[in-house]
This record gives structure tokens, sequence and C-alpha cells, in this order.
């Protein structure tokens, strides 16, 4: 199961960093899905597992690793997204068919 936890982390923290700056309603849904998460996972080690998973740190230092370029594809996406004239200007470039 802890492969598929974090799976779902590093996409919602991936999709919501990349999609972020256009999408500013992405932060709160993501926030909201950590939240969520937390709760569930605190309830499911209080009530449902019974035995320690056996995994070792090598699951946690890959995500970690991955991790990593998530502020960059921010920064990528962001500076595209926000360098684009129809945001702030709504000015659309016509495009000149020439046959």
């Amino acid at each position: 199961m802890m492969p598929s936890k974090y799976a779902l982390a590093m996409s919602t923290i991936f999709t919501t960093l990349m999609y972020g700056m256009a999408l500013p309603v992405l932060f709160p849904i993501a926030a909201l899905t950590f939240v969520n998460l937390y709760l569930v996972e605190k309830l499911c080690v209080a009530y449902w597992y019974q035995k320690p998973p056996a995994y070792d740190a090598k699951l946690n230092a890959t995500a970690l690793e991955l991790m990593k370029w998530a502020p960059v594809a921010f920064f990528v996406f962001g500076y595209y997204i926000m360098g684009n004239k129809q945001i702030f200007n709504n000015a659309v470039t016509p495009l000149i068919y020439r046959a």
C-alpha cells in the first residue's frame, strides 16, 4: 500500500505545482487532499493496520530525489504561464496565413 500512497502524494504535488500558477484553485485542493490523506492514514494506523509494512528507506529516498524537481517544474511552467500576454492584456495576436 505504501507505493500507492507515495504515488498519490507525488502526483498531487507535481500536478499542483505544474499547473497551480494558471489554476490557483489547485493549491487549496491539494491542501485538502493532504489533510484527507493524513486523517485517513491516522485512522488506519489506529484501527486497521495490524503490523507495520516491511519497507526499507529506499522508497522514501527515491521519492525525495524525485521531489527535488517539483519546484523546478513550478518555476518553468510558472514562467511560461506568466509570460503569456493573453493572461494580463487580453490581447490575441492574429495569425496571418499566406498562400
